[in-house]
């Protein structure tokens, strides 16, 4: 009988768990930069090309449709227009109002950590890399 009502307290305390959305990343975020582990900035393909990227309330990330088409011609793809309906969007929930989680579906789900600095918003990832992207108005 104790297993029994541990196990239904188990299972009621895994499914009652309320998805968590750091209100701070809701909106529309501008790539500034990005560093490297010693601190260097990284000037590649995406550099100085100000991507917006937007977190929706609804758990919804929207990438740029400029950054897509950019990565995918940096992959040897070329595409002369992209179709917007095909466009991906990703979930996105939060832990502790310092971890993003994003579901790439497919692919799995990746955790950053993050922080703010005024209308900064700065990524860190486990290669030590770091993000900088400014709240668009």
């Amino acid at each position: 009988m104790r297993i029994s009502i541990l196990l239904i307290l188990i299972l009621f305390g895994s499914f009652s768990q309320k998805v968590e959305r750091d209100p701070r990343l809701v909106g529309r975020w501008m790539m500034l930069f990005s560093l490297d582990a010693t601190g260097g900035v990284i000037k590649d393909e995406f550099y100085q090309k100000k991507y917006v990227e937007e977190y929706t309330q609804s758990g919804k990330l929207i990438l740029d449709p400029n950054f897509l088409m950019d990565d995918m011609e940096a992959r040897g793809i070329k595409l002369t227009a992209l179709d917007y309906a095909a466009i991906p969007t990703f979930d996105w929930t939060t832990i502790d109002n310092n971890t993003l989680q994003l579901d790439y579906g497919a692919l799995g789900i990746r955790s950053n950590r993050y922080g703010f600095l005024g209308d900064t918003l700065i990524f860190g990832y486990s290669n030590g890399h770091t993000r900088y992207l400014l709240r668009v108005k």
